[in-house]
């Protein structure tokens, strides 16, 4: 009797560690669908946070470049326009100039005319004026300082200074036929001073 009891128990036993395995299986099975979802919604707010935080600092990135050409620009700009008021004051020289060359070339032309001999203190007088006045316009360069070209162009109030209007059915009106002072820029961009003209009647 005690044999086929002891007989059924060994018989018993595989049956049982197999619905004990299945059960530990389907525990398993069943923890890991438990955890699952919430690791992956763990994950996911992980990932949005960085990706926030990457969107932050890309913005934060570009800001500090715009900054920096910002910045670039301001100081260029400073520069160019820093030696506006010198160069101002310099313009009168360049004007004085002029006037000695138009003058000096007047007489010569006069000279020619009555064929007369020139006075050779003029001649030289004029090519050492005419070397200074180079020399000027090399260093205006250098700073971007331009003399503007107005004369047979259309009047422009931010550029010119209308001193006189005359009659001319010959040309459009408003066109600048006499350029009595020239006019400057500074920089490229900012008038230094107004070319004084005199225009056809609107």
């Amino acid at each position: 009797m005690s044999h086929k009891h002891h007989h059924k128990q060994q018989n018993a036993s595989p049956e049982s560690i197999e619905t004990t395995q299945e059960k530990e299986t389907e525990k398993n099975a069943t923890d890991s669908a438990e955890i699952t979802p919430k690791e992956t919604a763990d994950s996911s707010s992980q990932n949005e946070e960085l990706e926030k935080w990457k969107d932050l600092a890309m913005r934060a990135q570009a800001e500090m470049e715009n900054l920096r050409k910002r910045t670039q620009l301001d100081i260029e700009k400073a520069n160019r326009y820093a030696n506006a008021s010198f160069a101002r004051d310099l313009l009168p020289v360049a004007d004085y100039l002029s006037n000695a060359i138009d003058y000096a070339q007047k007489e010569i032309e006069k000279a020619k005319e009555a064929h007369t001999d020139c006075d050779s203190f003029l001649i030289n007088l004029l090519k050492g004026v005419e070397m200074t006045q180079k020399q000027l316009q090399t260093v205006f360069e250098q700073h971007q300082i331009r003399k503007m070209e107005a004369l047979g162009t259309i009047f422009d109030p931010n550029l010119h200074k209308v001193i006189q209007e005359v009659e001319n059915n010959e040309k459009e009106p408003g066109t600048i036929v006499q350029e009595l002072q020239s006019g400057y820029t500074i920089g490229g961009d900012r008038v230094l001073r107004e070319a004084m003209v005199i225009v056809t009647k609107q």
